[in-house]
């Protein structure tokens, strides 16, 4: 048999046979994985941390994301903490659809007449799909174009709760055969388009007192003018706008993660939002208006809270456990207003002691967990560590040395 058509437990056996060492694994949760996946073997974990307040539109709501970065969760809830201590995030989001993307090959062809018959296409395709409609969703567009000899349709296709990949590649393929059978054309491609759609907005506004621990407006508007130079910055450099971004897709993809959904989908759009203007700009932007700083992100958020693998999973169904019952545009709103606390909390970080101080107390915590020391070895380790600015294993073995010379 070939490996893909063994039994997970079967594709292990293989490979403990060859030698090659593989982590323990529960054998009932084995078999769940294998039904998601293709060649699984075991798995791979991320811890599951949880935001405990995060107040959005005047509603609080614990949030959990899966990160193996603490620094990530840690970011997260600072920013969340001085939004709530300003009233929350206020957040909108616009669902009206994801793009499926139809091309066909053509000749002699009359745009005027199927446009003409648009109509009729988009009335089959929610008759044929009715279960999408009778949930809130179905076809709500059809946009056609001709390019040399190609035919482009754009399918605009409200998934209602759903993220709707699925759903809306068959919508595509019933429309493609119907197309090619009336129309005597050929068919190249027909599949959705991760273009950036379902956008949602967040937006804050903060005193100037609140971005300080001693509540001293003076310096809190000093900061808030560097935090406002870095995001004018960003949106004219595309060097500082990457990494922007980077940091706020550090809190939407630990969300995405943990709920089950596509995050490389929507990093795409993301990045390519980023991008609309010509230039490759940072999501987010702030400024001061009216003695505050207002910060505001948005993202496009082609998620959902049913369908795919959601339901299916164990994990996941702890995350929205966690949720509770919340509708796929509050769970977008949430999304984008974790993603603007990561950033606010990374731009006060720059602004103030610098981005390498939180770095490096991972890097510290890493280092000292494979360190053979007893606790109160390590945190000797870990103050020498900080005091010298040395963060290296190396480093940490030659202070653990020096410990046990002294204490000898």
């Amino acid at each position: 048999m070939k490996f893909y058509q063994l039994s997970a437990s079967e594709r292990r056996e293989s490979l403990l046979q060859k030698g090659i060492k593989l982590n323990k694994v529960d054998y009932d949760l084995l078999a769940e994985l294998d039904t998601l996946s293709e060649n699984v073997i075991g798995k791979l974990t991320l811890p599951l941390s949880i935001l405990q307040v995060a107040v959005v539109n005047g509603k609080s709501f614990q949030i959990p994301m899966a990160t193996e970065e603490a620094s990530v969760v840690a970011a997260a809830n600072h920013g969340l903490n001085i939004f709530n201590q300003n009233g929350g995030a206020i957040a909108k989001s616009e669902r009206t659809g994801i793009w499926g993307q139809l091309v066909f090959k053509v000749e002699k062809f009359s745009l005027a007449s199927f446009k003409s018959k648009e109509l009729s296409y988009l009335n089959a395709a929610n008759q044929e799909f009715a279960s999408l409609v009778k949930h809130g969703g179905g076809v709500k567009k059809i946009v056609s174009e001709l390019k040399d000899n190609l035919l482009f349709l754009r399918v605009l296709v409200d998934p209602a709760e759903s993220m709707g990949a699925n759903r809306t590649n068959a919508i595509l393929e019933f429309l493609g055969q119907k197309i090619s059978q009336e129309f005597a054309v050929e068919k190249l491609y027909a599949i959705l388009s991760n273009y950036p759609s379902q956008f949602t907005h967040a937006k804050v506004s903060l005193a100037f007192a609140r971005l300080t621990k001693t509540q001293d407006k003076k310096i809190g508007e000093e900061i808030a003018q560097k935090v406002a130079l870095l995001s004018k910055i960003g949106k004219q450099d595309s060097y500082r706008a990457v990494t922007n971004n980077k940091g706020i897709m550090n809190g939407v993809d630990a969300i995405l993660l943990a709920t089950g959904n596509d995050f490389r989908a929507v990093e795409a759009a993301c990045h390519q939002a980023a991008s609309l203007s010509g230039t490759y700009q940072s999501l987010s932007s702030w400024q001061i208006e009216d003695g505050k700083l207002v910060g505001e992100i948005s993202l496009p958020l082609a998620i959902g809270v049913v369908g795919g693998s959601i339901k299916s999973r164990s994990d996941v169904q702890v995350a929205y456990n966690i949720l509770g019952q919340v509708s796929v545009s509050e769970l977008a709103e949430l999304i984008a207003t974790v993603g603007l606390a990561n950033n606010l909390a990374a731009l006060l970080a720059i602004s103030t002691v610098g981005i390498q101080k939180g770095h490096m107390n991972l890097q510290i915590r890493n280092v000292l967990k494979n360190l053979s020391a007893t606790d109160n070895e390590k945190k000797a380790v870990k103050q020498l560590m900080q005091e010298q600015k040395r963060y290296g294993e190396t480093d940490a073995k030659n202070f653990l040395q020096k410990i046990r010379e002294e204490n000898s």
